[in-house]
């Protein structure tokens, strides 16, 4: 199973600007892609359902159902996804392929589990709707969630060029059927949606049995005590808990949201502007991947197995300084090309929301949201290279300073007034990047002493 990183070093390699735009293009799909086919698909059923003459309300309701499922599913299954992968990642070291399928199965019944009693208890106190919409609210919930796990699965195990086809047909057939069962209403756009996910979910799952087959059908390894790293499992719960915790702030308030079907709320001042600036991401991800597939990692494994087959000290300093060059300089490119993508965007905001037919006078809180999205990517480098060196409970203390930030500044915001919205993200972001790459230097410059004593 080759990674990306070779694909990125040959491209890299062919020393021509050709080689390196493919290699840039290719980061920014894979990194980028399965995200922008999902908000891409959801824009589209909006945009097209309103020219056809249907019911606003009715999509409206589809859409931020969605979102509230997107939102929640992805803490529930964080809890599980890290904690996952490094098992994975462990038993692949030590030459167990056999253990991942049974593994994945229980993996998938226990959050199956889980996720089925969330939305159900979810239901079961605040939505008062139909049975069927229940049951697909549940329904999708459960496939969503079980979507996240395999997904980040495959990521670990660089399978990327998977992920991205295997949103790129669940997302199409969510658009063709949502929009072809439009006229059941709401059922029918979530219906659409449910099948979508499954079509993911057991595409994902049916190449991962396929690559790792084995004699046992189901196993929950994962769970003995011996294997679990418990940070792992607050850290991915904390960090989506982070990202959305200004939308559930401004959610939470109804003098800046608008019921829609149950727990189900909508922020039009405040969720429009900021999911369109989530856009802006693009060119500091394929930055990301160029750099940590392509740079880091190939220094990382260098090093590391310098340390194992027991190098001389010289040769260990060399490969240390080049490995704490590669990680500075991936950061620098991040934080420079991200740089520019915001400065562009803080000058040509109202262009750019306009494309989406956005009011201008959104055009101040999309520029404040841009700049907190370009902490978040640089915050996203910090904290990868931050788990490749296994400095696990470090990562949980900057993800549990992020959500409380974002929670208590986004609710100072919100006292304070329109002009002082999004910079509750927006300082949270920066806080956190700023500290964690503060904490970050430090080990680097430490890198030997932390390797040995740890």
């Amino acid at each position: 199973m080759a990674g990306i990183g070779f694909a990125l070093r040959r491209s890299l390699a062919s020393d021509s600007y050709l080689g390196l735009l493919r290699a840039y293009a290719v980061a920014a799909l894979i990194g980028s892609g399965p995200w922008l086919l999902s908000m891409g698909s959801m824009l589209f059923i909006g945009i097209y359902a309103e020219r056809l003459g249907q019911a606003t309300d009715v999509v409206t309701q589809f859409l931020g159902t969605v979102t509230h499922i997107m939102a929640l599913s992805l803490i529930v299954a964080g809890l599980l996804q890290l904690l996952f992968v490094r098992f994975v990642a462990d038993r692949l070291f030590e030459g167990r392929r056999s253990e991942v399928s049974p593994n994945v199965v229980g993996a998938l019944l226990v959050l199956t589990l889980g996720a089925a009693a969330v939305s159900g208890l979810e239901v079961a106190l605040f939505l008062r709707v139909q049975l069927r919409i229940q049951l697909l609210y549940c329904g999708a919930f459960v496939a969503l969630s079980d979507v996240w796990l395999l997904a980040a699965l495959m990521s670990g195990l660089k399978r990327y060029r998977s992920v991205l086809g295997a949103f790129g047909i669940g997302y199409a057939f969510i658009v063709t059927s949502a929009l072809a069962l439009s006229r059941f209403g709401l059922a029918g756009y979530l219906t659409g949606f449910l099948l979508g996910h499954g079509l993911m979910l057991f595409g994902m799952l049916g190449l991962v049995l396929r690559e790792y087959p084995s004699q046992r059908l189901l196993a929950l390894d994962f769970l003995d005590r011996r294997q679990v790293h418990l940070e792992l499992v607050a850290v991915g719960g904390l960090f989506n808990l982070a990202v959305w915790a200004d939308k559930f702030v401004f959610w939470g308030n109804p003098v800046t949201s608008t019921a829609l079907l149950g727990p189900v709320r909508y922020s039009i001042i405040y969720d429009v502007p900021i999911f369109v600036a989530y856009l802006s991401v693009v060119p500091g991800v394929a930055v990301f991947f160029v750099r940590i597939e392509a740079d880091f990692a190939a220094a990382y494994e260098r090093y590391f197995a310098a340390v194992r087959e027991g190098e001389t000290l010289s040769e260990l300093h060399r490969l240390r300084d080049e490995l704490v060059l590669s990680a500075r300089a991936g950061l620098y490119d991040i934080l420079r090309v991200q740089g520019i993508t915001v400065a562009v965007l803080l000058l040509l905001g109202a262009p750019v929301i306009a494309i989406f037919g956005i009011p201008g006078i959104y055009a101040y809180l999309f520029k404040v949201d841009v700049v907190g999205v370009g902490f978040q990517t640089f915050l996203l480098g910090v904290f990868t290279i931050l788990f490749y060196l296994d400095y696990r409970r470090l990562v949980l203390e900057l993800c549990a300073l992020f959500a409380l930030s974002n929670t208590l500044l986004s609710l100072a915001t919100q006292a304070l007034g329109p002009r002082f919205y999004g910079f509750g993200f927006a300082v949270a972001a920066a806080l956190t990047a700023m500290l964690g790459l503060k904490a970050l230097s430090r080990r680097l410059d430490n890198l030997e002493y932390e390797t040995f004593m740890r």
